[in-house]
């Protein structure tokens, strides 16, 4: 099962590396990036929700992603008290390497599977890479 697991994480390796050169950033903060484009502009805990992320983790991720030009922080307009977190140009124009996750081998041999067994898949890679209790402490 193990190696399995580690060849299967393989096919992911040339795709991250694309993105990381690319953008600079690592594949799952190019999927940050994503959910930014569908959610609009959001206060970081929210983000932080929508991706699974505790509030230090998201915002650490924000940081990284403003560090990169990739989002940018302002005032809410309706609550001065409440920082939203949007995407800048660079990170719409991020969002164009979505096409490289797209054409890659890694999803080509995913879409061989079908509906039922690509949903177990997604059922299973969740429930391995949820948080632990011991991830918290």
């Amino acid at each position: 099962m193990f190696a399995a697991f580690l060849r299967a994480a393989a096919l992911a390796d040339p795709l991250q590396r694309e993105v990381a050169a690319r953008h600079g950033i690592a594949l799952a903060d190019l999927h940050a990036l994503r959910v930014l484009e569908l959610t609009g502009p959001v206060p970081v805990s929210r983000l932080g929700a929508e991706l699974g992320l505790v509030r230090s983790s998201a915002t650490n991720l924000v940081d990284r992603l403003e560090r990169a030009g990739l989002v940018g922080r302002a005032a809410s307009p309706d609550d001065r008290r409440v920082t939203l977190v949007r995407l800048s140009p660079a990170g719409l124009r991020a969002l164009g390497g979505f096409a490289a996750v797209r054409d890659s081998d890694l999803v080509r041999r995913l879409l061989r599977l079908d509906a039922a067994e690509r949903a177990a898949l997604a059922d299973l890679l969740e429930r391995v890479t949820a948080p632990t209790e011991e991830s918290h402490v």
